[in-house]
């Protein structure tokens, strides 16, 4: 058995882990099919979409110009023409800044006060800004887009697709992160991997709901529905996965679907952002929890668990890595001497002897997984697999982002072994903004008694 505490620790966490592992792979290799819409055909019985996007400025936010003209593009490229823009914007200076834009500017008035606030309050004041020019009908469609949001040809026939299938009354499609690439932070961008790696999870989500996580961009649904389900659900983080709960409850199982029509956008340019916006997803999720049934409340205290728990085990078990091998390496390069002189002492057969004997000796870290009775080396295996699949998530999503790139092969290359050896980190990085966001808003929670300290919607910069 196990006589190393730390060791013993890992192990209970490794093991946490092995049925999200198999829940990820199963829904990679199955959706992977439906993933993207890839039959597509341009069939003339085209329905009214407004394509909204909710910014705070797009005076501030140049990106936000860049989405408009794609969205001309691609509508363009297909012979679409029975589409809106419609830029949902807190400020007032947006009006002039588009104007030469063929688009409408929203902007939302300041004495505007629903049961929402940020994001949410915008898009409840678009709702009830349609519903006066009488278009929260079953005639017209809402694709949501955030200011960053690229669309492509591929978005525009698929979504058509969907509507013209009559598959469900809202959908969404995955999400990449190829824009800005380079001039992110180069941790921040490969952390994005698991992001677009991630989506295959919610094209499951999207064909059983209610989705665990739904996007608040990519998201295309009926005015009319909409306009019934709204937005006020209070002072709150995650509106688009409380969105996609309530339509749930409204309409039902069949009411949603997948429109694999991809969007593109950017990753955070720092790690301040990539910090902040992960804690408002998962105090997000935490301030949901409580308006949810007993299941899908099990299921998201499981995900954000799974959240907490991987950061505690990635510091551990990097700490035993180093623990056990560094010693190993150090070992390996003793074989050169240095004096004063700087004459190095250099005995090639000393250094093979050791590398050698190093290569057939067993790995502290697994060698405790093969002593278990019960399992025996199967639970190693199961425990390969596991990280095998982390791995995997990893290089498959870096792929899809860079697809959408012009960077070069041998680049790319050259990312994907990165990304393979900054797994560990990347996985601390991604996994710590939860660790934080738990303790912080249950400290809060304590302290004041059930009154939830107000967040702040932090807006990353594009």
């Amino acid at each position: 058995m196990i006589d190393n505490p730390a060791l013993l620790i890992a192990m209970i966490l490794w093991i946490f882990f092995i049925p999200n592992a198999v829940k990820l792979f199963y829904r990679f290799v199955r959706n992977n099919k439906q993933f993207i819409e890839k039959d597509l055909r341009r069939i003339p019985n085209d329905p009214k979409i407004i394509f909204q996007i909710t910014t705070k400025s797009a005076t501030k936010t140049s990106v936000v110009e860049r989405g408009i003209q794609s969205i001309i593009d691609s509508c363009k490229s297909t012979k679409y023409g029975k589409y809106e823009i419609l830029i949902v914007t807190e400020d007032p200076k947006d009006i002039k800044t588009l104007e030469s834009m063929p688009c409408k500017v929203l902007c939302v008035e300041k004495s505007f006060s629903p049961n929402a606030i940020k994001k949410a309050r915008a898009l409840q004041f678009a709702i009830e800004s349609r519903r006066k020019l009488k278009k929260q009908n079953s005639d017209h469609w809402i694709f949501h887009m955030d200011d960053e949001s690229y669309v492509v040809p591929q978005t525009i026939l698929s979504i058509l697709k969907f509507i013209r299938e009559k598959k469900g009354i809202a959908s969404e499609g995955p999400i990449f992160y190829p824009l800005k690439f380079e001039k992110a932070n180069r941790i921040t961008a490969l952390a994005e991997s698991m992001r677009a790696f991630g989506c295959f999870e919610c094209v499951t989500h999207m064909h059983n709901p209610p989705p665990i996580h739904m996007h608040g961009s990519n998201l295309l649904v009926r005015s009319d529905v909409e306009d019934k389900i709204g937005w006020e659900f209070g002072p709150i983080l995650a509106e688009d996965q409380r969105f996609g709960y309530e339509l749930f409850k409204k309409y039902g199982r069949n009411s949603m679907g997948w429109h694999g029509g991809i969007l593109l956008e950017q990753p955070p340019l720092d790690i301040k952002d990539h910090f902040m916006q992960r804690r408002r997803w998962v105090i997000g999720n935490l301030q949901n929890i409580e308006n949810f049934s007993r299941l899908f409340k099990a299921r998201l205290i499981y995900k954000c668990t799974s959240f907490f728990l991987g950061f505690v085990s990635g510091v551990i078990s990097l700490a035993l890595a180093f623990y056990i091998n560094i010693p190993k390496i150090m070992s390996v390069f003793s074989y050169a001497s240095f004096d004063w002189n700087n004459n190095i002492n250099f005995d090639l057969y000393l250094w093979f002897d050791r590398i050698v004997h190093i290569n057939s000796s067993y790995n502290e870290i697994f060698r405790p997984l093969f002593d278990i009775q019960v399992f025996d080396s199967t639970l190693a295996l199961i425990l390969l697999f596991s990280s095998t699949v982390w791995l995997l998530g990893y290089q498959v999503g870096l792929f899809l982002n860079l697809k959408y790139t012009r960077i070069g092969r041998s680049k790319r290359i050259s990312l994907h072994i990165q990304t393979f050896l900054l797994a560990p980190f990347l996985g601390l990085m991604e996994s710590f903004p939860a660790f934080y966001s738990i303790i912080e808003f249950y400290f809060f929670k304590l302290i004041r008694h059930n009154k939830l300290k107000s967040y702040d919607f932090y807006v990353v910069k594009k």
